[in-house]
């Protein structure tokens, strides 16, 4: 159980928040229709059964495989057909449209349990549980300003189709089971009641335990810098989203369970899909992430790359520092797409390119942080007035920019290195020496871009340390 002693937070920018009192109305008036469960004239065995099953679909296949391990961290890939149809099964357990649900989580990732979390338990148990949904959130509410924590769902037309009009598409599912209730044999009102209400108020609670109870009760398998723990009775009922620490301590894992009873059946549906050839690059749980588990150690070969991890400073640009701390990660989902070269000697100057551009971006985020520093020594934080401090988050926008952008420059020239390496095997003869050296020297640009972006996140972080507005994506 984590120790989070007398820490607790403030709601981030309370001042701001308004009510949303069309969110409150919509919730308080599910949760008073459920209660029509409670009169046995609607309740029938057939309506009972929906509510289970729609419960599995929108809850197991909508919210935890879609919205958050395909969504959110892109967990592994499938069919661009078979992504809109989980998104829909997601729309039906109306939690907010796919781009919003995807940008808040993203947001808690970065931000988990320090005051700009939307729904730390470390406020109270009952705000993370349910209150934050009813007040607005500044910077990541509107449309306009939560687009960019989802910029790889904001190129997709359909994705903001269903963001747009989740809502109506839910009331026109509820719509639909009522009427089919009624042709069934004059059941629409308990199927209403049963396979949407009840169900609706069924898995909103159990969803919302992820961010209160996980976050609050449980066991640790590793030390992360967030309090969030594993929880046997709330992977039970939303499919094995409880293992909410091994979750935070290796976020594009496909898999939350880990140890032998940490049941995951999300994952093995995941599992069930690949071998169906409907779900490909499956990412498993990382072996160095896993070396590093409080209770017990695994084999030597994970130890020795848990080792390699903590000394090589490549490890530590990929979020992994040596004090044995597992930090969250940046927006691991930016795609990294680059152009195939046509030869060694161009794939080298594509890498030679994107490290300069990563060691330059690192350079804007150590100013930036620089800058910070500076204020934060004179008291600017504190005592500054609302302009200084806006002038400082500003800066930490900037800075958390330059960071990210570092970092996919950083990855690109890792792309172009590899390219250059390709090109080196199948080189031959007099050809051969010269590929080789485009190679070799392409990874040594492209690890010392990683290097620079790795200083300048750590650096970064500890300069804007307690300056408000999460910042998770970059302006690539």
């Amino acid at each position: 159980m984590p120790d989070p002693g007398n820490k607790r937070l403030a709601v981030h920018w309370k001042s701001e928040r308004k009510v949303m009192w069309l969110t409150v109305l919509v919730i308080g008036g599910i949760h008073l229709a459920a209660l029509s469960a409670l009169d046995p004239a609607y309740y029938s065995r057939s309506g009972l059964v929906l509510g289970v099953v729609i419960y599995f679909v929108a809850g197991m296949l909508g919210i935890t495989m879609c919205f958050h391990r395909l969504l959110t961290h892109r967990s592994f890939q499938t069919f661009k057909w078979m992504e809109y149809f989980l998104t829909f099964c997601g729309v039906l357990a109306l939690q907010s449209g796919p781009m919003q649900w995807v940008a808040q989580h993203r947001i808690h990732h970065k931000e988990a349990d320090d005051e700009p979390d939307p729904h730390s338990p470390l406020v109270t148990f009952l705000w993370a549980h349910v209150g934050w949904l009813f007040v607005t959130m500044p910077g990541c509410h509107a449309y306009g300003e939560y687009c960019r924590f989802a910029k790889d769902l904001d190129r997709d037309p359909v994705q903001r189709f269903f963001d747009r009009h989740f809502f109506w598409i839910w009331v026109a599912f509820a719509a639909l089971v009522y009427f089919a209730g009624e042709l069934w044999g004059g059941l629409g009102a308990s199927w209403l009641v049963w396979g949407v209400f009840v169900r609706q108020v069924a898995l909103w609670h159990a969803t919302w335990f992820v961010n209160s109870a996980t976050h609050l009760w449980g066991y640790r398998n590793y030390r992360t810098d967030e309090e969030s723990t594993n929880s046997w009775w709330v992977a039970l009922i939303v499919f094995g989203e409880g293992w909410h620490n091994n979750h935070h301590a290796d976020q594009r894992s496909a898999a939350h369970g880990q140890r032998w009873f940490e049941v995951d059946i999300t994952y093995y549906l995941i599992r069930l899909m690949g071998a169906a050839g409907l779900a490909w690059s499956i990412n498993e749980p990382s072996r160095r992430v896993v070396a590093r588990r409080i209770d017990i150690m695994v084999d030597e070969e994970a130890l020795r790359a848990a080792d390699e991890r903590r000394t090589a400073p490549a490890g530590r640009a990929m979020g992994a520092p040596a004090t044995g701390v597992l930090r969250t990660q940046t927006d691991p989902t930016i795609p990294v797409e680059v152009p195939q070269m046509p030869s060694a000697a161009e794939a080298y100057e594509a890498a030679l390119k994107a490290a300069a551009d990563a060691k330059e971006a690192a350079a804007r985020a150590l100013q930036h942080a620089a800058e910070a520093i500076r204020h934060k020594q004179q008291g600017a934080i504190e005592a500054a007035d609302q302009a200084a401090k806006e002038l400082l988050e500003r800066a930490k926008d900037l800075g958390m920019a330059a960071v990210e952008q570092a970092k996919y420059a950083a990855a690109q020239a890792a792309e172009f290195s590899t390219q250059a390496s390709a090109f080196a095997a199948g080189a031959k003869e007099r050809a051969a020496g010269l590929a080789r050296h485009f190679a070799e020297k392409s990874r040594e640009l492209a690890q010392e871009a990683f290097e620079a972006a790795s200083r300048a996140a750590d650096e970064v972080g500890e300069a804007f340390q307690g300056i408000g507005r999460p910042v998770i994506t970059s302006t690539i």
